[in-house]
Formats: C-alpha cells, structure tokens, sequence
C-alpha cells in the first residue's frame, strides 16, 4: 500500500505527522529519512512541524 491517489499530483498528496497524526500537505512535511548508503531508504517519516520532528526523534 502506498500514499499515492491516482487522481492526484505527487505535490498534493496528504500524509499524517508520525508524532501527532495531524494531516498534512507533503509538500508542507518535515521528513526524517531512515537508512543509509549502504542498505538503503528503510522508513521515511513525516512531520507537521520541526518541532514535533525533534521531540520523536528525541525519544
């Protein structure tokens, strides 16, 4: 399952902040990207705002 709406642009798609579950424009998101070079993107989370994107990954 993926986030994306046929009828929609990449741009407009609205995704959920992994902190509060706010919903957002992806365009609006903090992104956090987990993984690295040598295995890849494992887990990409979104934000509503910076803030809540240091208090998750944080804890």
């Amino acid at each position: 399952m993926n986030n994306l709406d046929d009828d929609k642009d990449f741009d407009e798609r609205i995704i959920h902040c992994a902190l509060c579950g706010r919903e957002i424009a992806h365009t609006q998101a903090w992104p956090h990207v987990n993984g690295d070079s040598n295995l890849g993107v494992k887990k990409i989370d979104y934000f509503c705002s910076e803030e809540h994107k240091a208090e998750y990954l944080g804890s």
